[in-house]
């Protein structure tokens, strides 16, 4: 007969397993004797949520994925003495509910904790001896009324009597599933007390301790006296220690949770970013968000020598390194030992490639972060979870942010200027003859290929519309190299200054006075929306999710896009170049729109 649920003072804590049929057994077992239970319940679980509701039962839901940590979370709520902590595939039987009431009713009320005494049932067949999951934690009865935690000084280990039944895998699935929900909690136990391993060392450290706990599962605790469900459980408790091995490697090592609860040991950070001006704006939001969460860590860029102006002024950089494109083996040499001598605590590599690696292979460092999805080689510690290949460049830029377990505040891209610059530019368009009072209009014809320039008839069709219809005035702007063909424009447009003598921090400062930039998929699209300058982007062959300048106001920000068959080839020229199918007329009316302006 069930002890009357007033002279016991215990809560029961079940951690959900997975099985709705299992817990409503479970729970109708406790029914009657436990006043007080609490099910511990994944979040959005509904069906559970309705069992649980019917009974009348207390329900927490957790994200937490162990059987330990939603144990811990439970103790953290109940006001009993005594807790009783069960697991969802369990049941209770007649003469373990008179031990458990006695212990209550027992004067000794100390710290302990009583392991219960288990019978599995496994493949449907009851076991004659107790078999249990290699680090298992054992349900038990405890007095918590001193401690709320699980780190009791004493412990008793004598069995109360009598059974807890527990109606383990049924199916050889359902054991699979089982190993690699065993495989994710041995993973997670291993990160407590080991750390960086090699892979070859951690195999054979996986092999070892698989060894052990089929001999002591299958020979020590007679598991081989069960026959085939013997062997079957033995076999499956060694590799769910292999794959948690394994897993651990995979998540902790390769997938940087191990740097989660560090990140106050990294205090020097080098971002590798060895691209073109406008792919290298697109990290700004990595730099920001990594100074924002880390105020007191350096952080060093290496870019192209080229690439440097867009990070000077920065103020989340505290070192700038450069490269020449195409360098010898002996400025290579010469950056590598300069790099090695700042003992970085992280390397954030946001591409692979031959000289990325090569450079890596010399730094020394135990992090090493790789966010490119494809290419992946030996020298990188850490690689972010691969998603949707087609995002953002910022957003996989951030990834090795979220690697550290961090996220990000905000994914504005950014250029910083200071008086002087705006003063220098002012000034030079004043003795331009551009009119101050005016709106001005920067059109940048060129890119770096070919097939990513819109035709320049049709830019000079755009540019004689805008200067007859509307009280604009435009400029145009291009490298020294790229003159020759821009100024091809100046026999229909003789009014159009362009300039064509600028660094790129005077072009970033031309930018930054502009009202609208319309160019093509080239660098100073991105410089304009990193200073917030309305942008049209003529978008060509190029992947446009990933490569598209980000701008944080989208009415602020436009691209013209044709969705072609032919689209992300790897031409350098092409004849018809229906990707930039664009009208003048459809440029000229969107911008309008961005300058909210009228015809005259």
């Amino acid at each position: 007969m069930n002890e009357p649920t007033s002279k016991i003072n215990l809560t029961a804590v079940v951690s959900f397993e997975g099985s709705l049929e299992k817990l409503h057994s479970c729970l109708k077992a406790l029914d009657t004797w436990v006043p007080k239970i609490l099910v511990i319940l994944p979040e959005g679980d509904e069906d559970g949520t309705k069992i649980v509701e019917n009974l009348k039962v207390s329900i927490c839901t957790e994200r937490a994925t162990t059987t330990k940590a939603r144990w811990e979370s439970g103790l953290n709520k109940i006001s009993s003495p005594w807790g009783l902590f069960l697991r969802s595939n369990e049941i209770v039987t007649g003469k373990l509910r008179k031990a458990i009431t006695d212990k209550i009713k027992s004067p000794d009320k100390k710290p302990y904790k009583y392991p219960l005494p288990l019978t599995m049932v496994f493949l449907k067949k009851r076991l004659k001896f107790s078999l249990d999951w290699h680090c298992s934690e054992r349900s038990h009865l405890a007095y918590v009324l001193e401690e709320k935690n699980f780190s009791y000084q004493q412990e008793k280990h004598v069995l109360l009597d009598g059974e807890l039944i527990r109606y383990g895998e049924d199916t050889l699935s359902e054991c699979a599933a089982m190993v690699i929900k065993k495989a994710d909690e041995r993973a997670s136990n291993l990160a407590q007390y080991i750390e960086n391993f090699s892979p070859l060392s951690l195999i054979l450290r996986s092999v070892i301790c698989s060894t052990k706990i089929f001999l002591q599962t299958y020979i020590l605790n007679k598991g081989f006296k069960e026959g085939f469900e013997g062997i079957t459980f033995a076999v499956c408790n060694a590799h769910a220690e292999i794959l948690g091995h394994l897993r651990y490697y995979e998540l902790y090592i390769r997938g940087g949770k191990l740097l989660h609860g560090n990140l106050s040991s990294l205090e020097n950070i080098l971002i590798i970013k060895l691209r073109d001006i406008g792919d290298n704006i697109l990290s700004t939001p990595l730099i920001r968000n990594l100074k924002h969460h880390l105020p007191n860590t350096s952080i060093s860029i290496l870019t192209w020598s080229y690439s440097v102006p867009i990070f000077e002024k920065n103020p989340h950089i505290d070192h700038l390194f450069r490269l020449s494109k195409n360098p010898s083996s002996e400025s290579i040499t010469k950056l590598q030992n300069e790099l090695s001598s700042f003992n970085f605590d992280l390397v954030i590599s946001t591409h692979s490639g031959g000289l990325p690696s090569r450079l890596l292979s010399k730094i020394k460092t135990s992090n090493k972060i790789n966010n490119f999805y494809r290419g992946r080689n030996k020298h990188y510690t850490v690689l972010t979870n691969e998603s949707d290949y087609y995002r953002s460049s910022i957003e996989r830029d951030l990834d090795c942010l979220r690697s550290l377990g961090l996220e990000p505040v905000n994914t504005h891209t950014e250029i910083f200027i200071d008086k002087n610059e705006i003063s220098w530019a002012r000034e030079v368009m004043k003795d331009k003859g551009l009119d101050p009072t005016k709106k001005t209009i920067l059109i940048h014809p060129t890119a770096g290929v070919t097939i990513r320039e819109w035709p320049l008839e049709k830019f000079k069709q755009l540019i004689k519309t805008l200067n007859q219809n509307t009280k604009t005035q435009s400029i145009a702007i291009c490298t020294e190299l790229e003159y020759s063909k821009v100024k091809t424009l100046l026999d229909d447009i003789p009014e159009l200054v362009i300039f064509h003598k600028t660094t790129v921090r005077q072009m970033v400062a031309i930018i930054n006075e502009c009202d609208l930039v319309i160019d093509n998929d080239s660098s100073p699209s991105h410089v304009a929306t990193a200073l917030r300058v309305p942008t049209i982007v003529l978008f060509s062959q190029a992947i446009r999710k990933i490569f598209r300048p980000y701008h944080p106001k989208k009415d602020k920000h436009f691209i013209f896009y044709n969705d072609v068959d032919c689209r992300e080839c790897e031409l350098t020229e092409c004849e018809n170049r229906i990707c930039l199918d664009f009208s003048s007329d459809e440029v000229y009316t969107q911008a309008l729109k961005m300058l909210s302006i009228e015809k005259n």
